[in-house]
């Protein structure tokens, strides 16, 4: 297949190295090494209390993706502060930060986000994340800390490595027993990547 999609010409003159660079290039020991480091809080970090700063890793392929985050933030409301890149010309939801966010109350869904490194380090899932992930036909489980969480909820404990979906905000059931209802993407920008993941989709079949 890649001898048909490149040429026999671009092929042969291909020098073969196929060597593994940044993220891919390391061992899974490694990796979590790096998820389980905690950003350190300075000579004097001993003193700190409610002043403690964390770190936030939302791509580990990319050694700038990360924002800093107090403790006790919400991860949504530390993504807002970090204005180092022009959020928008990556996702039209992303007006506050690179973390989609529409109504910061749970209401919505879009910012939902997958915890890869320090889910203990943040805090316990309070009864409206854990019902609305619900809503949104999100399974977390019984943990107190799981690894799915709604960005505008979860509280900082520590430094975290998470993975921000595409989907975001793109429903599938609602579970209330055995019903089984699908649910209407939340905001206008969510039903566009809804149709849009439904074209792709509709052309696959």
């Amino acid at each position: 297949m890649t001898l048909v999609q490149t040429g026999l010409e671009a092929f042969a003159a291909a020098k073969g190295d196929s060597a593994p660079t940044g993220l891919l290039a390391k061992s899974p020991e490694k990796v979590l090494d790096a998820r389980a480091k905690e950003k350190g809080q300075g000579i004097l970090g001993f003193l700190k209390t409610v002043n403690k700063n964390y770190q936030v890793t939302w791509d580990e392929s990319d050694p700038k993706a990360k924002f800093d985050i107090i403790h006790d933030e919400e991860i949504a409301s530390g993504a807002k502060r970090d204005q180092s890149r022009n959020w928008l010309e990556k996702d039209e939801r992303c007006g506050e930060g690179v973390i989609p966010v529409e109504c910061r109350s749970a209401a919505c869904g879009t910012c939902w986000i997958g915890v890869v490194g320090g889910a203990e380090r943040l805090a316990e899932v309070a009864d409206l994340e854990r019902k609305q992930m619900k809503v949104f036909g999100y399974k977390q489980g019984d943990d107190p800390k799981p690894f799915m969480r709604l960005a505008c909820q979860a509280q900082a404990e520590g430094s975290v490595s998470i993975v921000i979906p595409p989907w975001n905000g793109v429903f599938g059931k609602k579970l209330y027993g055995v019903e089984k209802t699908v649910l209407k993407p939340a905001t206008t920008s969510a039903q566009k990547l809804r149709e849009t993941i439904d074209d792709v989709l509709t052309v696959k079949e």
